[in-house]
């Protein structure tokens, strides 16, 4: 049990140090090489779109919760009683994906919510490199 607890720790550790972009936001840039630093200014505006994506799928997701309660009222004052039915048992769905949605994706993309701050790291690192590159 031990050894469980030892690796899941030891994984956690193993992960984060994996993400460039936390490395980059302890450590500062100046690790990097170049080539690596134009990589991974791509990297992070591949990854902001994919969070932006994800974050207007979530936005639809959660505004169905308000369509199914208006879809409700509306079955209600028509007396349909399988609309009612479906309409209220949808909402707690729409709700439990929207907020599971919300969770994975804050944990998918935890360190590009700082993006403005890791790409201005960047852009500092490699200005500095340009001014103190040789000029022959």
């Amino acid at each position: 049990m031990k050894d469980f607890f030892l690796n899941r720790q030891l994984e956690r550790i193993e992960r984060e140090a994996n993400d460039d972009f936390r490395m980059i936001l302890s450590f500062g840039a100046h690790c990097y090489s170049t080539k690596e630093l134009h990589y991974l200014l791509r990297q992070l505006d591949q990854k902001v779109q994919k969070l932006s994506h994800y974050r207007r799928i979530l936005f639809l997701v959660g505004f169905t919760t308000t369509l199914w309660i208006a879809l409700n009222f509306l079955f209600q004052t028509l007396h349909f009683q399988p609309g009612i039915i479906i309409t209220f048992g949808l909402v707690p769905i729409s709700i439990a994906a929207f907020t599971t949605g919300t969770i994975l994706v804050n944990r998918r993309f935890r360190s590009v919510k700082q993006a403005h701050q890791i790409e201005r790291i960047i852009v500092e690192e490699i200005d500095r490199r340009r001014k103190d590159a040789p000029i022959y």
